[in-house]
């Protein structure tokens, strides 16, 4: 009877030991796995999201986003985002012309350096009473001069497509190959390639544009307006944009407090 006892007994023991030793010899999982998570994909809820917002405005431009993932990010990380970027988006037209200021100085082989070029084709287009949506495409369709060496007219496109009408944006994207009917066929190309668009709505818009305003504006003693009487043009086109996937029902940015 003490014998069947202590066999018992030592066996249970045994066991005890084993499931004791076998616990201490679990490997830890690593702490960043245990780590509460936070976020549309960490298992926020949306009250606290929408919690997360509540925040001085005046404070968002103090603030930066926490996320280093674009799926960690919280409706906070992107309001505060979102203030920045308005700030940033309020001063474009001042860096819109320190980029078309790079183009003083740079004359290409032509008599008149390209900032030259530009005043004159914009002053020409304002003395013939053209919009001044008009005048500043007139004013801005080289600015790709010095990083589009091959397709400068798609850099001006790209900074006007925003806040311009499709008919002056078209203009602006094929003045490189209208321009062509002037002097393509020195080079060996052919200078009717602006006849394959024929038809369109904006093709005599174009052919204006270059033969009136853009290839007469190498004229070194032509008396251009200065950059400076340009300014209220420009600003006030890149004050709104008209067409961006970043606008709302009402026009406003996405975002935006105002």
């Amino acid at each position: 009877m003490f014998r069947l006892l202590n066999t018992v007994l030592s066996a249970s023991l045994s066991t005890r030991n084993i499931s004791t030793k076998a616990k201490l010899q679990q490997p830890k999982l690593p702490q960043e796995n245990c780590a509460p998570q936070t976020g549309y994909y960490k298992g926020s809820t949306e009250k606290e999201d929408q919690m997360s917002t509540t925040v001085d405005s005046k404070d968002l431009l103090e603030q930066s986003a926490t996320f280093g993932a674009m799926t960690e990010g919280t409706a906070l990380d992107w309001k505060i985002i979102a203030a920045h970027n308005q700030q940033m988006a309020s001063s474009v037209a001042s860096r819109v012309l320190d980029h078309l200021r790079l183009l003083e100085g740079d004359h290409g082989g032509f008599s008149v350096d390209r900032m030259e070029h530009s005043l004159q084709t914009a002053t020409r287009a304002y003395r013939a009473n053209k919009s001044d949506e008009y005048v500043v495409c007139a004013l801005l369709h080289d600015i790709g001069d010095t990083l589009g060496s091959y397709n400068h007219p798609d850099i001006a496109v790209a900074i006007l497509k925003p806040f311009v009408s499709e008919e002056h944006l078209w203009m602006v994207e094929k003045h490189g190959i209208f321009q062509g009917y002037n002097f393509f066929h020195y080079l060996g190309l052919d200078r009717n390639m602006r006849d394959q668009f024929q038809g369109h709505p904006a093709y005599d818009l174009t052919v204006e544009f270059c033969q009136e305003f853009d290839q007469t504006a190498f004229d070194p003693s032509y008396d251009s307006m200065s950059l400076e009487e340009f300014v209220p043009a420009v600003e006030a086109l890149f004050a709104q944009p008209k067409n961006s996937i970043y606008l709302d029902e009402g026009g406003q940015m996405c975002g935006s407090d105002s």
